[in-house]
């Protein structure tokens, strides 16, 4: 009904342009009772934020647990934690890195300025990014982790409400011993 029949509409038809673009899969998040106050919440963001800068909004969607669930970087490790507690050598999750640089921000192909794709010599269109890039990028999505559930709102699968906190051990480092052996944390 508020985004109806609120006075202020411009902000609820900015705050719904922006959730349709900075979407998160519910089928992706484990809801077996469709929790509707995890959503509204996410969409929460969007009211708060509807002209506020977009990185104020990247950085608060970035904190969010149903982002983190939806595009499983929640609970993602580095590769130097994994190796240095398990001995498995691993790289870090690249879903979020890989779609916040091709849907959310830059795209995946350079464009001119008046939106046509900037080309090579040859003709082929110039890439933003690589695949070396995401990986790189990915490693800054480590260490995310949901904050401890408290009992005023829905809970069921830990606390998908509040922003999420970082765990100092599982973020990616440079650990010297990992370069001697050849691996990069």
């Amino acid at each position: 009904m508020t985004a109806i029949q609120a006075p202020d509409q411009l902000r609820q038809r900015v705050s719904w342009a922006l959730a349709q673009m900075l979407v998160i899969v519910r089928d992706a998040i484990q809801n077996d009772n469709l929790k509707t106050e995890w959503y509204t919440n996410y969409y929460d963001i969007f009211v708060r934020n509807a002209f506020a800068n977009y990185r104020d909004i990247l950085k608060e969607i970035s904190f969010s647990p149903l982002m983190a669930e939806s595009l499983t970087y929640l609970n993602s490790k580095s590769s130097a934690f994994m190796l240095a507690n398990y001995q498995q050598i691993t790289a870090a999750d690249e879903n979020f890195a890989r779609e916040i640089m091709q849907l959310f921000t830059i795209g995946v192909n350079r464009l001119n300025i008046d939106g046509t794709p900037v080309v090579d010599l040859n003709g082929n269109e110039i890439l933003n990014y690589d695949n070396d890039d995401i990986t790189s990028f990915a490693r800054v999505w480590t260490g995310f982790t949901a904050q401890t559930s408290r009992s005023n709102f829905e809970d069921n699968g830990g606390n998908k409400i509040d922003p999420m906190r970082i765990n100092p051990a599982w973020r990616d480092r440079f650990i010297k011993t990992d370069l001697q052996k050849g691996y990069l944390g």
